[in-house]
């Protein structure tokens, strides 16, 4: 296999863009992620990769709970600014506002939709980890178009 032909055919695979956040112990998290997906209608699964060394893969590993939020393609960048937490405390993360659910997961202000979901399983396989997890709340402020690597220059892998 020709090293470049992997990775230009891999870049071609779809991918959202996603911000995910979780809190253990008091201590929120959050990160972009591109790879999710509705993997059961019934029950509602997705899944979704977290780099394994990942500041918020560990958070996530100990909560069991996360919360994914679809930013729209005109929040670039907002999402850039979750390439990595910087800072936080108890109402901000990175400097934008948020709210703790119900189920304890951190949810951003401005974000039009955002799913929370419990951890039913976890493929530790790679670099990242898979999390396999059932959809428990559904959170939608507008329906809109969600950025996707399409409306940025960024790309992912290969």
């Amino acid at each position: 296999m020709k090293p470049d032909h992997r990775k230009a055919v891999l870049r071609k695979i779809p991918n959202g863009l996603f911000i995910v956040t979780s809190r253990w112990d008091g201590t929120p998290s959050a990160s972009v992620i591109s790879f999710l997906t509705q993997t059961s209608i019934d029950p509602p699964l997705i899944t979704m990769a977290i780099r394994r060394r990942s500041f918020l893969c560990g958070i996530v590993k100990r909560s069991g709970q996360l919360a994914v939020h679809f930013p729209e393609p005109d929040q670039k960048d907002l999402v850039s600014d979750f390439f990595k937490i910087k800072e936080y405390d108890a109402q901000f993360i990175n400097g934008y506002p948020y709210r703790i659910s119900d189920f304890g997961n951190p949810l951003l202000d401005d974000i039009p939709m955002i799913l929370e979901g419990e951890v039913v399983e976890i493929v530790p396989r790679g670099d990242h980890h898979l999390f396999i997890c059932e959809v428990v709340n559904t959170i939608m402020r507008r329906d809109t178009d969600v950025l996707t690597m399409r409306h940025t220059p960024w790309h992912y892998g290969g």
